[in-house]
């Protein structure tokens, strides 16, 4: 057997082990020089019979593709660029002693999901003599919001491991035994789950979620799949089990001819489902062929579906001889794009050929439609059906290019020349003013033959703004045929008026400070907080672990001091000796300090808005803010007072314009969570900008945002100008502004009574919690902190959040002791070699201590001990 050979025999044999085999183990197994090793093994990997394994070092594993290629002939909807990448999958699939784990990446729509159905497919054919191979596909984005579940229905549940847990559950896992388990979007499980699927990976042993002490076996091979960035979402240990990681190119990266496979793939598909001939006209094929399609082959195929669902309801309504796909049956976005390229408008046709044997496993939207004789029925079908799957793909994510959403392609096309052509516009002006022009005139447009009450001519004061509204209406005019009447024109002036000089900043009384121990965790609290509201009202300072809490002192001193105009400043803070260091700087400063202990987010969220409001004080934001921890806490009070509904104002020059086109493209996107909030457009005045009818509303109204074209603000109200709202970060600021003012749950008014302390900390604990029983644990604090709270006198809401904490501080040790990383749990706990434990307190505190203990089968070690007492006085 000649050497080559050799070395392609021991890949086949030994390569799965270890995830592949390394020139040097070739060498070393086969009494060969490493550099020869090396050579041929690129050789085979050449010739298809061996997969290189990128890493370091790099590892090569067995490959037999003549089985493979086979298989893969009479695979459709694959195209050529995706055959070497299945062809890698289906060796990591195949390797004689142990699968090997994949790693899928790309961007959405590019097929992800049926790649891994496809190598499942293939997979089975290959091992059909080892009986029945389990397929278990899971999108972790289906429970993102809730990292408990998300982990538990993976690994299962054990009754009682949270609040809802009623009875045990069969994870994932364990369907999956002996075969693959699909986990699509890896990179929404928590840090926990992650550190459970790679110790799964490494040793074939996992724990239910509640089941503490009992390890379980799997043999299962793990597909994962991305949409991001694995070095940045994953964590690196979970990234570096992976061995074979596979990235799909996007539809734009296909050829002409695979796409046009696509297109023909997924047009027999629906042609499958009919009970007549399919036909498309050349144009609509061209489109189909060229338009921009961010959402990939997804996109694609859902864009097709649509486009079936319309052609086939024509059919039905006017009884054609054959369903035929035309220009306008296609979705806004790719009818628009036909007509704006000089496609050949002929109408040939070209019929699709239908092969029936595959229909039967496919959902067959045009027999439900064909069976129902009410024509409202037939288009309310036909409508969800198009709702849905156009849902995916309108999230912000596929946002692009959101102007032409809005405004016809002539006039987009003629604003963004505009400012090349005319010379009287100012040196400042922006792109963006044009675009918001552009939201005015269309509706002027789409409006300008009806009957309605007619705009007052408003002239602008300053000429050089009337000379260029002159201008710009005389080029519209020209270029698209847009003929404007004095009125508009005269808006026209007030639009080309910077932004800048409209805007009025609000300027803060009580500062809002933000310290918390770690190297970025206030910055980036800070930055979502800034964000959302639009002003940078919370100043955060970070605090490493080598950072002295004397450092930190000064440097949150330095800050108070340089803001002369403040009456008063709130110090947010998590734990340790930043807790008590506001006292100090108040005595030095002569400035009122505040300080609020174990923040979190919706704690930062409501101090950045209540400091917004100029008459707000100190005392007040303090309460308003410490009532923001018991965020989780739903109002019990039957006198509580009338709830305001929530509102998204959209305003404008005249109210009718660009703001009434925002409200409906607002209403569009709003999620089915948020069907209450109420989109009210207004009108701004051009000259006196008088916003009292915004203020008018706020008082029977919870406003969300403001949007629009005119800069305006309100005290404690976002502003969100138009032309940031239809780009993808603006519709990710409102979605969040949406998410953080929803009513439920919300922020409880008033004092919390004593007796309501254990239902809502069972409660609260049950929405942040992973590895306790929040009820459980809820139980103890109830029978042992009383003696505590009596000797340090808290009020209940201090007594509130005490148990909160210790709630969390018990589900961290839970966890690191699960996770084996007690070491890196401790090491974060500052220490203050100062403070000291006197023997009183310790007896009030050690029979909870020792409770708690016994309960969980863990130490409450020294320091925690100690960061607890301090947090109490």
């Amino acid at each position: 057997m000649s050497r080559i050979n050799e070395v392609k025999e021991l890949l086949q044999t030994d390569s799965g082990k270890n995830g592949g085999l390394t020139a040097k183990d070739v060498s070393l197994k086969l009494h060969i020089d490493r550099s020869t090793a090396s050579r041929y093994l690129n050789a085979l990997v050449k010739q298809n019979n061996a997969v290189k394994v990128p890493g370091k070092p790099v590892k090569y594993i067995g490959h037999t593709p003549a089985e493979e290629e086979a298989d893969l002939i009479d695979l459709e909807g694959i195209g050529k660029s995706l055959r070497p990448i299945l062809e890698q999958g289906m060796a990591a699939l195949l390797y004689p002693s142990r699968n090997i784990p994949i790693l899928l990446t790309g961007e959405t729509g590019t097929g992800k999901t049926y790649l891994a159905e496809t190598l499942c497919e293939l997979a089975k054919k290959r091992m059909s003599d080892q009986g029945e191979v389990p397929f278990v596909a899971f999108n972790c984005a289906d429970y993102a919001q809730n990292a408990e579940l998300l982990v538990g229905q993976i690994f299962g549940i054990k009754e009682g491991a949270f609040t809802g847990a009623i009875e045990d559950r069969v994870g994932l896992v364990e369907k999956a035994n002996g075969g693959i388990l699909f986990l699509d979007e890896i990179h929404r499980l928590p840090p926990s789950g992650q550190e459970m699927l790679f110790y799964l990976m490494d040793k074939g042993i996992y724990r239910v979620l509640g089941e503490a002490t009992k390890d379980r076996y799997a043999n299962i091979t793990i597909i994962g799949a991305t949409t991001e960035d694995p070095h940045k979402a994953l964590l690196p240990a979970l990234v570096r089990r992976f061995s074979i990681k596979l990235t799909l190119p996007s539809l734009k990266e296909r050829t002409r001819k695979e796409r046009e496979e696509l297109v023909n793939h997924f047009l027999k598909q629906e042609a499958n489902k009919m009970d007549t001939s399919l036909a498309i006209t050349d144009n609509s094929r061209e489109a189909l062929l060229h338009y921009p399609c961010p959402g990939n082959i997804g996109q694609l195929k859902s864009d097709i579906q649509i486009a079936c669902a319309h052609a086939y309801l024509r059919y039905l309504n006017k009884h054609e001889e054959k369903v035929i796909i035309q220009i306008a049956d296609l979705p806004d976005n790719i009818a628009s794009f036909a007509n704006s390229l000089s496609f050949d408008q002929q109408e040939v046709t070209s019929t699709i050929e239908s092969e029936k044997k595959i229909s039967e496993h496919l959902p067959n939207i045009y027999q439900k439609i064909a069976s129902q004789e009410d024509y409202h029925s037939i288009h309310a079908t036909i409508k969800k059906y198009i709702s849905d799957l156009s849902k995916k793909y309108r999230q912000p994510h596929f946002v692009q290019q959101g102007w032409q959403q809005l405004i016809d392609e002539d006039l987009f096309h003629a604003l963004s020349e505009a400012k090349s052509h005319l010379s009287y516009l100012p040196l400042h002006f922006n792109n963006n003013q044009l675009y918001v022009i552009g939201l005015h005139l269309q509706n002027y447009r789409n409006h300008q033959y009806e009957a309605k009450k007619e705009l007052p001519i408003v002239t602008h004061p300053n000429p050089i703004y009337r000379e260029a509204a002159q201008q710009l209406a005389a080029y519209l005019n020209t270029t698209i045929g847009l003929q404007l009447p004095k009125e508009e024109i005269a808006l026209l002036a007030h639009f080309l008026t910077t932004d800048e000089k409209n805007t009025v900043h609000s300027e803060q009384s009580i500062a809002v400070i933000l310290v918390t121990h770690g190297a970025s965790t206030a910055s980036s609290m800070a930055e979502v907080t800034n964000t959302l509201l639009g002003n940078k009202v919370i100043q955060a300072i970070d605090m490493p672990l080598h950072v002295s809490a004397t450092e930190i002192y000064q440097h949150v001193k330095q800050k108070i001091s340089a803001m002369t105009h403040i009456k008063g400043a709130l110090l947010l803070v998590d734990i340790g000796s930043l807790i008590t260091m506001g006292d100090a700087i108040q005595h030095e400063l002569d400035v009122e300090v505040k300080t609020l202990s174990s923040v979190n987010l919706p704690m930062v969220l409501e101090a950045g808005r209540k400091s917004l409001i100029s008459n707000m004080s100190l005392e007040e934001i303090y309460h308003d803010t410490k009532k923001a921890m018991t965020i989780f806490v739903k109002e019990k009070t039957t006198y509580s007072p009338v709830e305001k509904k929530r509102m998204i104002t959209t305003v404008c020059f005249t109210g009718e314009g660009a703001a009434q086109l925002l409200e409906s493209w607002i209403e569009d996107q709003l999620a089915d969570v948020d069907e209450d909030v109420l989109i009210r457009s207004v009108r701004i005045d051009p000259t006196t900008k008088d916003t009292s009818i915004l203020e008018e509303l706020k008082q029977h109204y919870d406003i969300v945002a403001i949007i629009g074209t005119v800069p305006v603000t309100i005290e404690g109200v976002p502003y969100i100008p138009a032309w940031e709202l239809l780009q993808e970060e603006g519709i990710s600021r409102m979605t969040k502004l949406l998410e953080v003012t929803r009513k439920s749950p919300k922020l409880r008014e008033g004092d919390i009574k004593r007796n309501e302390i254990f239902p809502l900390v069972s409660k609260g604990l049950a929405e942040i919690v992973t590895y306790i029983n929040p009820q459980s644990l809820a139980t103890i604090l109830n029978e042992y902190m009383e003696p505590i709270a009596a000797y340090y006198k808290w009020d209940v809401n201090r007594k509130l959040g005490m148990w909160m904490h210790i709630g969390s501080l018990m589900d961290r040790l839970v966890g690191a002791k699960l996770q084996n990383n007690m070491e890196q749990l401790l090491s974060s706990v500052p220490i203050d070699r100062k403070f000291s434990m006197d023997d009183e307190e310790m007896k009030v505190w050690e029979p909870l201590f020792t409770k708690l203990e016994a309960t969980y089968h863990l130490p409450i070690y020294v320091p925690l001990r100690k960061a607890l007492l301090k947090l109490s006085r």
